[in-house]
């Protein structure tokens, strides 16, 4: 499930990077917010074994998210 919103999150940031000033950014903003949120209470309800292993999974993406979409 982890792998299959983070392959959505990517799609969504693919498309907000190519239009980045455009209509359509706002709201890809605003369904990958609501994707990392989904994702992250799913992490939460996972054995400690599992989260770790999910976290290190995103880490790389939500790093990426943070530094480049985090501030809006």
């Amino acid at each position: 499930m982890v792998q299959n919103q983070m392959k959505l999150i990517q799609e969504h940031l693919e498309a907000m990077s190519r239009d980045s000033h455009g209509m359509e950014y706002r709201p890809w903003k605003n369904e990958v917010d609501s994707l990392w949120k989904s994702l992250f209470e799913q992490v939460g309800g996972m054995t400690p074994e599992t989260q770790k292993a999910s976290l290190e999974m995103v880490r790389t993406l939500w790093m990426m998210y943070l530094s480049h979409y985090g501030q809006g």
